[in-house]
């Protein structure tokens, strides 16, 4: 049966419309896997310089286990938000003397064949036979090497599990993003040392090598709990039963705004009841953590550029990832939006709005940066301001070339379906066209002048965003038929 499975999954792979399409997204995703594969390598093979020089004096067998709570945790939310859950067309055999318990087996099993599983390899082997064998005995060095590699799959099944149970339900998804958050806050404000507590783990297996089968029971004990799980879901009322359950959302108090208040909030609830577009908001709000990574280090010296870089991407993230597939999160539906009587002038200046919004949102959020330096307060207000009023229409002009349809209820990570050449070329003119205008201003006139030119092209577009909602309403209404034709081609 685990043949028939493997080859029923093979026919469902090779029948199905979506192989022969988006060739230029796999081809992407090749290049990463062979990007990345590369770089672990060069890693792998140079790690053991950068530890000598990282940590004089200490064995690199310790200062590499201290640092594997880093890597383990970076790849879990890597997993989490790019790793896709195994899936197979299982309701057939549902109705047939088929064992459940078969079916979850058989999924889990298949998900072992992952490139996440692989990657790490090419880090781990090189440092083992360049480093580790100089300094471990040969029984201390298999147990160490199998703690690692054990490891791998640790982080498969927990990565699997919470992606499961975060696909279930919104709070738990909720729940995972602050335990995640207040973990690395302990870790960076120094509350508590959990890097190094996670690599004495490791240096125990060094020193006790039979502390191995720490792992083994550990992989046991999520292998069964992910089966438990698939297996608790495999009656076909408990599927149904989820196809009817939905989440309500009451944004009516937007009504009160007026036409575009109720285009607005159906443009809040499509955001807030699928799947991809609420992902995709909800990773906008991450990066507002972006700023302690390229501000930790910052003191007088550093360029004031930095802070153009950070309110760029903290202030006007939602509208770069938000507005890359504009109009396209409403392709199912905008044949029928277009024969409602709905403007499309509600449309775009309800996606104004929502821009704008986000932006002074994002904003406030980032002030907390104040207390590495003040120039955060109006550094952040100009890049707002420009965003606002240059890069949303930016947007609305890129989203005139919109041809691709989007499923809303796919995953955002990794994602390319509906990605075209706009997509991929959106992040060029809104990301570094501010910055390329702030750096030739800057050179000639200095920081100042480049601060005022910003905010006043972005006061510019805010004033006079009616006239030019006006003239893309009419670039959309000549481009309607063609985008129509197009979303129903994909």
């Amino acid at each position: 049966m685990k043949r028939n499975f493997f080859y029923f999954a093979w026919r469902e792979l090779t029948r199905s419309a979506y192989l022969n399409k988006n060739m230029a997204a796999k081809g992407v995703l090749i290049f990463l896997a062979i990007y990345f594969s590369a770089v672990a390598l060069f890693l792998g093979f140079n790690l053991s310089e950068h530890l000598a020089e990282a940590y004089p004096g200490k064995s690199q067998i310790s200062a590499f286990n201290s640092l594997i709570f880093i890597y383990v945790g970076f790849e879990l939310v890597l997993r989490i938000m790019a790793q896709n859950l195994p899936t197979f067309g299982f309701q057939p055999f549902l109705i047939i003397p088929v064992k459940r318990k078969r079916i979850a087996r058989y999924m889990l099993n298949k998900s072992l064949l992952h490139f996440f599983n692989i990657l790490p390899l090419f880090l781990i082997l090189p440092f083992t036979f360049k480093s580790a064998v100089n300094e471990l005995e040969t029984p201390v060095l298999f147990a160490w090497l199998a703690s690692l590699l054990l490891m791998i799959f640790v982080n498969h099944f927990l990565a699997i599990y919470i992606k499961w149970r975060t696909n279930e339900s919104n709070y738990i998804f909720y729940g995972f993003l602050a335990l995640a958050a207040g973990i690395f806050a302990i870790d960076y404000f120094g509350i508590f040392d959990i890097t190094t507590t996670f690599g004495k783990l490791f240096d125990f297996v060094v020193q006790y090598p039979a502390a191995v089968i720490i792992f083994p029971l550990a992989i046991i004990a999520l292998y069964f709990l992910n089966h438990n799980y698939l297996w608790s879901r495999f009656y076909l009322d408990e599927l149904s039963q989820k196809k009817k359950q939905g989440t309500t959302h009451d944004f009516s108090w937007l009504n009160q705004i007026g036409e575009y208040g109720k285009m607005l909030s159906l443009e809040v609830k499509m955001i807030a009841r699928n799947k991809r577009p609420r992902t995709t908001a909800l990773m906008s709000i991450l990066f507002i953590f972006y700023g302690l990574l390229i501000y930790q280090d910052y003191d007088s010296e550093t360029p004031e550029f930095i802070f153009v870089l950070g309110g760029m991407f903290m202030t006007g993230v939602f509208g770069m990832m938000y507005g890359q597939f504009f109009p396209a999160w409403h392709s199912r539906y905008y044949p029928l939006l277009m024969a409602q009587n709905v403007k499309m002038k509600q449309v775009l200046q309800s996606a104004f709005f929502l821009m704008a919004a986000t932006n002074i949102v994002f904003y406030l959020l980032s002030l907390g940066y104040m207390f590495i330096s003040p120039k955060v307060l109006y550094i952040h207000f100009v890049v707002m301001l420009y965003n606002i009023g240059v890069n949303t229409f930016v947007i609305f002009a890129l989203g005139l070339n919109s041809r691709k349809s989007i499923d809303l209820e796919q995953r955002a990570m990794f994602n390319y379906q509906g990605m075209g050449a706009t997509q991929w070329l959106i992040t060029f003119p809104i990301l570094f066209g501010p910055l390329a205008v702030y750096g030739v201003i800057t050179l000639l006139f200095g920081n100042i002048t480049a601060y005022i030119i910003l905010g006043v092209l972005g006061l510019i577009g805010i004033i006079l965003h009616p006239r030019l909602i006006d003239y893309f309403t009419k670039q959309y209404l000549k481009r309607k038929h063609k985008m129509i034709s197009a979303y129903k081609a994909t």
